[in-house]
């Protein structure tokens, strides 16, 4: 009978983050248990003890990410007192995750651009979670009749994807600013403050003006 490998206290912590490295760079179809045991410092006996075979190893590098995220923006918006100001938080959140998860937004849009072929499952409901959160808070704001009726679907698009876009674009805006001599230095926290300014004014119910008196 083997023995049971003895267990490291952060080997596991390790693991994962060997496996967001490869994950993000070649994905999951390119990406090899032996690489990513390698680079975490152990054999594929504890990586399989610790995680599991790639499948389990992929979905949970994902889900362990995504997971913090709806804690995050609950956290965050707890004490807030209006929509709008609670859909700032939201965005200030949002542009904080990937400065902690780097490899998160690469794997999301390896997966984006494939259609989610090798999507799990379990990212499914976690990430129709987080857009209840913003369809939750465009609720609120029109029942307080501080926002005009929109499509919240549409609206986590383009929160979301504005910020995708422009980690994603970060190759090619240095590009373009070296030839241009230009430096663009946005970063995702100007873009979130952007993107509310521009998102609420386009949801504000414009306030009624009182009559004038007769002269």
């Amino acid at each position: 009978m083997k023995a049971k490998p003895v267990p490291e206290p952060d080997a596991r912590a390790r693991i994962l983050a060997a496996a967001a490295e490869v994950f993000a760079s070649i994905g999951f179809a390119g990406a090899r248990v032996d690489e990513i045991a390698a680079r975490a410092g152990v054999n594929k006996a504890m990586l399989y003890y610790h995680v599991g075979d790639k499948d389990k190893l992929y979905a949970t590098v994902l889900t362990e990410t995504i997971d913090r995220v709806p804690v995050a923006l609950r956290k965050a918006i707890e004490n807030v007192d209006t929509p709008a100001e609670k859909l700032q938080c939201i965005l200030d959140t949002l542009a904080s995750l990937p400065t902690n998860n780097p490899q998160f937004v690469p794997i999301m849009l390896r997966e984006i651009a494939s259609g989610g072929a090798t999507l799990p499952d379990e990212m499914l409901a976690r990430m129709t979670g987080i857009f209840q959160i913003v369809a939750e808070v465009l609720a609120e704001g029109v029942r307080k009749k501080a926002f005009r009726a929109t499509d919240p679907l549409l609206t986590h698009v383009t929160l979301v994807g504005s910020m995708l876009f422009l980690v994603a674009s970060q190759p090619i805006r240095t590009r373009v600013a070296k030839l241009s001599g230009v430096k663009h230095a946005h970063t995702l926290e100007d873009l979130a403050r952007h993107t509310g300014n521009l998102v609420l004014k386009g949801l504000e119910v414009e306030k009624k003006k009182k009559p004038g008196r007769a002269k």
